[in-house]
């Protein structure tokens, strides 16, 4: 609801504003003006609900701003204020039909009850003006209300079938189901208005409401001279509604079975409740109905020795063998479809406390927070499929390989680094010495430390070989052939110019530059 505040003096109108619960009164949109010049135009775009109004202003006073606003705005409420108890202002403020006549020093009290009826008889207007046909969704979301009840409510329902032109005798074959966001849905309206619509088109009778932000139930019935056409219609609708419903933000939808008549509905609403509890086994965005496919009725246990075994894949087999293990397990859980959700998302977090200690053991810091449990457990209660739990498990998987695959990467960096510095002086040097000593490929070798040092091994070589040249060109006594035989070049002229390539200058320029600082 919308009001237009017009007071020409500033320190009343902003005492309004801020001492005024607008609220309470259902008014979620308040603009205001200075003159009645000013809320005339205002009002043009704005049209509000309700005009509150001084009388007495300079350019326009009140009156004719009404009047004005009330020839585009013929239902606009107006509330008038004045300090003046001039006849022709209260015969002006009759004529206009205004809701109330607030007199200045205004009290609270007074203003509040003022907006308050006015506020009332808009929305009473609005209830008129609503009518028949947006009545009808209303009656429907209460009839599905009561349907979800286990008492059955055969009286209010004699009462209200009728109105939507649905007999009261509840010789109806019926169904229950529910569908099931993974997060709040936002355009809520618009997704109950598709499911009432591909009922209409298999000519049923389609009752349903939001449970609440993540959850609506839908009741379908027909009559029961048409039961038999009832499980074509059903399945027809069920197709329609799984391709009309938003892929995002995700959904599963569970169908409870047939009943004969409408008193036994609630019995085929208990049973959607079942099969929803089941459908966090299936892929998202799926419907969940006569899962004849499952012949494990038991619920599923994972036994020690098979535990066991992830943690040693996780220790000794690496990445491929646990992400087989973590898969082959959701594969035999979905095959038990009356798990437990609890459970499934209980044993999940035992893995992921299993990948935990595997980390700790390895000396990772970022497995040693404790508060990292708690996070995770928080991620895996909010999800919604078997789907969520294994890719949640599978991204923890990630973080512990890159981890463990960095730390040898590091490792294979340090044994390069520290066979060059122990062999740098042998002129036969290769990769394939280095490779054998840190027991790697050369490719793979080469590859993790050009990753890590953003140089190749060729190169660090040659620079570690010319720092140690530098050392040495600080003593007169050595010439420069012997200088390049102790850092491991047989090429006095070789040595020279990888020396320049590095430094920039000759080895004689760059021990003349040292002896002279």
């Amino acid at each position: 609801m919308k009001l237009l505040l017009v007071e020409d003096e500033q320190l009343i109108r902003q005492g309004i504003l801020m001492k005024t619960d607008w609220q309470q009164h259902g008014i979620d949109e308040v603009r205001q003006a200075e003159d009645g010049f000013d809320a005339v135009r205002i009002a043009e775009q704005f049209r509000p609900d309700i005009l509150l109004t001084d009388i007495r202003m300079p350019r326009m006073d009140g009156i004719e701003a009404a009047r004005s606003i009330r020839s585009f705005c013929p239902k606009v409420r107006i509330i008038f204020m004045s300090g003046f108890s001039d006849k022709e202002y209260l015969k002006a403020a009759i004529s206009l039909q205004a809701v109330h006549y607030v007199e200045k020093p205004i009290q609270p009290n007074e203003l509040n009850e003022a907006i308050r009826n006015a506020s009332d008889v808009i929305l009473k207007e609005r209830q008129i003006d609503l009518g028949e046909e947006a009545s009808i969704p209303l009656i429907k979301r209460e009839i599905a209300a009561l349907l979800c009840s286990p008492v059955f409510h055969a009286d209010k329902l004699e009462r209200l079938l009728p109105l939507i032109g649905a007999e009261p005798d509840h010789s109806y074959s019926c169904a229950s189901s529910i569908l099931k966001w993974h997060h709040p849905l936002e355009q809520s309206e618009s997704v109950l208005q598709q499911l009432e619509s591909a009922a209409l088109t298999e000519a049923l009778h389609c009752f349903c409401t939001m449970k609440d932000d993540f959850h609506i139930v839908i009741h379908l019935t027909c009559r029961s001279e048409e039961s038999f056409l009832f499980e074509d219609r059903l399945e027809r609708w069920i197709h329609d509604v799984s391709h009309r419903m938003p892929k995002v933000p995700g959904f599963h939808m569970a169908v409870g079975r047939q009943v004969r008549v409408m008193d036994e509905i609630y019995d085929s609403y208990l049973s959607a409740v079942i099969q929803l509890q089941r459908s966090f086994y299936e892929p998202p965005n799926t419907v969940v109905w006569k899962i004849a496919g499952h012949s494990n009725a038991d619920a599923f246990q994972l036994d020690e020795r098979r535990s066991e075994a992830f943690a040693l894949s996780l220790q000794k087999e690496g990445p491929d063998s646990a992400k087989l293990w973590l898969a082959d397990l959701a594969r035999d859980i979905r095959n038990y479809p009356d798990t437990q959700v609890a459970y499934t998302k209980g044993l999940y977090l035992q893995l992921y406390q299993t990948v935990q200690q595997v980390g700790k053991e390895s000396g990772i810091p970022a497995f040693k927070q404790e508060a990292a449990v708690g996070t995770f457990a928080a991620l895996l209660y909010a999800c919604q499929s078997l789907c969520d739990l294994h890719r949640l498990l599978n991204n923890e998987l990630d973080v512990l390989f890159n981890y463990l695959e960095a730390r040898k990467g590091n490792s294979i960096i340090r044994h390069v680094i520290q066979y060059i510095e122990r062999n740098y002086r042998n002129r036969q040097l290769t990769l394939t010495e280095i490779s054998e000593y840190v027991g790697v490929t050369i490719p793979h070798m080469c590859f993790v430390f050009k990753e890590g040092t953003g140089t190749t091994i060729k190169n660090f070589l040659s620079e570690y070989r010319i720092d140690r040249a530098k050392e040495l060109l600080a003593s007169k006594d050595l010439k420069l052939f012997d200088i390049a035989l102790q850092v491991g070049y047989g090429d006095g002229e070789y040595f020279s110019k990888i020396f320049k390539k590095v430094t920039g200058l000759q080895p004689s320029e760059y021990r003349k530059r040292i002896a002279d600082v």
